[in-house]
């Protein structure tokens, strides 16, 4: 079957159209999770816990795989057999080469599937990488390889809108499409927020004002606005930005790291903007999953020159290098970054 799309493996499986071998991974860590429970459910029924069995990829025995997949199930049509998280990178060669023995040997009545959710087997490029490859490319001649890619805003906004019908309520696309910006696409954290908005308006309209009101802060959002406030030069809304994070008791390595990577989103929209490239130049070049992330960027850092937003990021440098071998209160010293950078947005 080689590659197909999350859509037609989902298909595939509602009409029984099964396979011995998978491998299942993507950035949308909710489709990869909900494939690889619905391809288990459909191999073995109702005895998924005794007709299936489990190997850790991180603490892989291969001569336990190897065994396994010549067992046959006393529960179930399949011997169904889950590795999770296996990266080949960890195995030797001589073990890489058994496994795709095995593999291009599985047969019969043995399903073996592998699903990916802890590491991402491009290594951030745009195909997989160096033993992850070998492991997908034979996979694909013998079996099917999915990946579920992360979908965009709008495919999102559809899903959750359609999913609160079910739900008795009522979530126009707009308004689904600002829960999606404010939980950053995430789909492990949109279901939850879903969930919390649909209890609290009992079938009724899920507005944005709605939406605002009860959706949890998220770091990379919040973080985000407090650099929109710098740029814009708006004091006040850039401390209320950091009461939040602290509210979300985030650690304040990660705080730093995240309102520099705001910055750096500015910094290279900014750049790119100068050098004549486009926002899907930009989301190509560093592999950006969202659009709105870099029309959001795009928008803002004209707001500020560039050579005034690497001065801040210049701040946040000296930033990280003064928690580091101070013993100042780290309140204070962020609070003190940010007026340094208010004053350079403002020349």
């Amino acid at each position: 079957m080689a590659a197909i799309t999350p859509k037609n493996l989902a298909a595939n499986i509602r009409q029984k159209n099964l396979d011995n071998l998978y491998y299942i991974y993507g950035a949308d860590l909710v489709q990869v999770r909900q494939l690889t429970a619905a391809l288990i459910k459909k191999a073995t029924g109702s005895n998924a816990d005794m007709a299936v069995t489990r190997f850790d990829g991180q603490k892989l025995e291969l001569d336990t795989l190897i065994d396994a997949s010549r067992q046959f199930s006393m529960f179930s049509q399949y011997n169904c057999i889950q590795v999770h998280d296996l990266n080949a990178d960890s195995l030797r060669e001589d073990d890489l080469k058994r496994l795709l023995t095995l593999i291009e040997e599985v047969g019969g009545a043995t399903m073996l599937i592998f699903d990916i959710t802890g590491f991402d087997p491009k290594n951030g490029k745009k195909t997989p990488q160096g033993k992850n490859k070998k492991l997908i490319d034979c996979i694909a001649r013998h079996g099917t390889v999915c990946e579920a890619t992360q979908r965009t805003p709008k495919e999102l906004a559809r899903e959750l809108s359609a999913l609160a019908e079910k739900r008795g309520c009522t979530f126009p696309p707009d308004c689904a499409e600002e829960l999606v910006r404010l939980c950053m696409g995430n789909t492990l954290i949109l279901r939850s927020e879903l969930e919390k908005l649909c209890a609290y308006t009992g079938g009724g309209r899920i507005t944005k004002e709605i939406v605002h009101q009860v959706t949890t802060p998220q770091l990379e959002t919040t973080t985000f606005q407090l650099a929109k406030a710098v740029v814009s030069q708006r004091p006040k809304a850039a401390m209320e930005e950091l009461d939040k994070l602290y509210t979300m008791r985030t650690n304040r390595t990660f705080i730093v790291h995240a309102i520099a990577s705001s910055f750096m989103d500015l910094y290279r929209a900014a750049a790119a903007i100068r050098g004549g490239k486009t926002a899907d130049d930009m989301k190509k070049d560093f592999g950006y999953t969202f659009d709105f992330v870099v029309q959001n960027a795009f928008r803002d850092c004209r707001r500020i020159s560039l050579e005034r937003l690497r001065a801040c990021i210049g701040v946040l440098r000296d930033l990280e290098l003064e928690l580091n071998s101070t013993q100042t209160d780290e309140r204070i010293l962020l609070e003190t970054a940010i007026v340094r950078m208010l004053a350079i947005a403002g020349g």
